[in-house]
């Protein structure tokens, strides 16, 4: 099997982001599977993270709210405003970010 270079994984992840309705993603937030990706970082730079396990990358972004779950009073407020937000997965994650048109 030939493995994916960094530029080959990173355009296939840009593929995968979908714009997501906060609705649809109440029950991942339930089971604590979602985690906002907070600016500066960006999903992909999240997710490329994430998939090949840069456990000291990661845990400096959990230090600086780059990367953390969302509280039960964003949950409520986005389902509130119907928000939605480009997502991406990986598994067991589900990594949201504000939609670049929103602000």
């Amino acid at each position: 099997m030939v493995s994916m270079s960094e530029q080959e994984l990173r355009q296939k992840l840009r593929a995968e982001v979908d714009q997501v309705p906060w609705s649809a993603l109440v029950r991942h937030f339930a089971f604590g599977r979602v985690y906002i990706v907070r600016s500066p970082w960006n999903l992909i730079d999240a997710a490329w993270a994430l998939h090949k396990d840069a456990r000291s990358e990661v845990q400096a972004a959990l230090g600086q709210k780059l990367l953390e779950q969302p509280t039960d009073a964003e949950a409520q407020a986005w389902m509130n405003s119907s928000a939605s937000f480009d997502v991406l997965v990986i598994s067991p994650f589900v990594l949201i970010q504000a939609s670049a048109g929103d602000s």
